[in-house]
């Protein structure tokens, strides 16, 4: 597996079909308008990681404090889940980047991932559309 920095939006804007997987709603409207932001932002950064020379996941990071980043939206293609993808894109950033700490946001969809990952969790509720939703926090410090 390779993990490449996507710096170019044609490239970036190919990776919709995986990374609508991690929004809320997907529309190709939003996700071009995601990218928009991501690129006009200096801290974010976008890797593909790719296999067999396809993209298989895809994973935006914001680089929040000096060796810390927070995990904007990580997904997997369907075809490749369970392969271990989502813990290499991450540990490759770790190792790249020489980061202390690695912090997300996620529903009850991706906890697991998090806590298979050795993230600390703490449950969180907060009020969306109207309606009372459970979040988690996910931060992890402690890297073997």
């Amino acid at each position: 597996m390779n993990l490449i920095e996507l710096t170019h939006k044609n490239d970036i804007l190919q990776t919709y079909e995986i990374y609508k997987h991690c929004m809320f709603m997907p529309t190709e409207e939003k996700f071009n308008k995601k990218v928009e932001q991501f690129l006009n932002n200096n801290s974010v950064k976008i890797f593909a990681c790719f296999r067999h020379g396809k993209i298989v996941g895809v994973m935006a990071v914001s680089f929040i404090e000096q060796k810390k980043v927070e995990i904007l939206g990580i997904a997997i293609d369907l075809s490749a889940r369970g392969k271990g993808i989502g813990s290499y894109m991450i540990k490759q950033v770790i190792n790249n980047y020489d980061l202390l700490s690695v912090y997300a946001e996620t529903d009850n969809d991706a906890v697991g991932f998090y806590q298979k990952n050795n993230f600390s969790i703490t449950e969180f509720s907060e009020i969306y559309d109207g309606e009372t939703v459970i979040r988690y926090k996910c931060e992890l410090t402690q890297f073997q």
